[in-house]
């Protein structure tokens, strides 16, 4: 994982090492006030390597997230992703089942795993890199080169960020979207995500990539 956070996330993830020396239990807050996970002791379902026998991709997720093979039954792919298209093919989505911040304005995260068959090299690039995605270096981890996107956009604040990572696998594009939601809380006096906070959620999800195994 050292290779995709230093190659690829690097602005966002930055502090979630400093998250993880200054965790504590139960919500404690640190003489910062960074306000470290609250986790739940015994996170349901227990984790999970989640594998895709059509086109042999696999991955571990969490204990805590719920698992779901069909787009629409944890949350809806295009509500999310402002830049899924008609050609992506749901395979799977994870999504947390718990708040780690509860006196924060985060309301979810999200790891969508789908596939867009015919596709080249460059088509699939694209996926991540064009339209509304602002290309980033490209990132290597788990011994595979993904393309590298990223998406942040909301109405008075910024409500949802999203990482996008497509590789080739023969003639069908592997694409991966790695979603935090947030909502604006200006008038719910909730506290807004501070970068340490968002830090350690994005390492989360990056921990899923970085768990990626492609059958070749």
């Amino acid at each position: 994982m050292r290779s995709f956070i230093a190659a690829a996330t690097a602005s966002l993830l930055l502090s979630s090492s400093l998250a993880a020396q200054q965790a504590k239990p139960n919500g404690a807050q640190n003489l910062k006030g960074f306000t470290v996970p609250d986790e739940p002791a015994n996170p349901q379902p227990a984790a999970l390597v989640f594998h895709d026998s059509k086109y042999h991709v696999s991955y571990r997720v969490p204990a805590g997230w719920d698992t779901e093979r069909k787009d629409g039954v944890l949350s809806d792919l295009a509500k999310d992703v402002r830049s899924a298209n008609r050609s992506m093919q749901v395979r799977g989505v994870s999504a947390i089942n718990y708040n780690p911040y509860p006196p924060t304005t985060f309301s979810g995260a999200l790891f969508y795993y789908s596939v867009v068959p015919n596709a080249n090299a460059q088509s699939c690039g694209a996926l991540a890199t064009t339209g509304k995605l602002k290309p980033k270096p490209d990132v290597t981890t788990a011994g595979i080169t993904f393309k590298h996107g990223q998406d942040q956009h909301g109405g008075v604040c910024t409500e949802s960020r999203n990482e996008v990572f497509t590789a080739l696998k023969g003639n069908t594009c592997l694409r991966f979207d790695l979603v935090v939601n947030t909502f604006c809380g200006e008038s719910s006096g909730a506290v807004e995500m501070n970068s340490q906070q968002l830090g350690d959620v994005n390492t989360r999800l990056a921990n899923i990539l970085g768990s990626i195994h492609i059958d070749r």
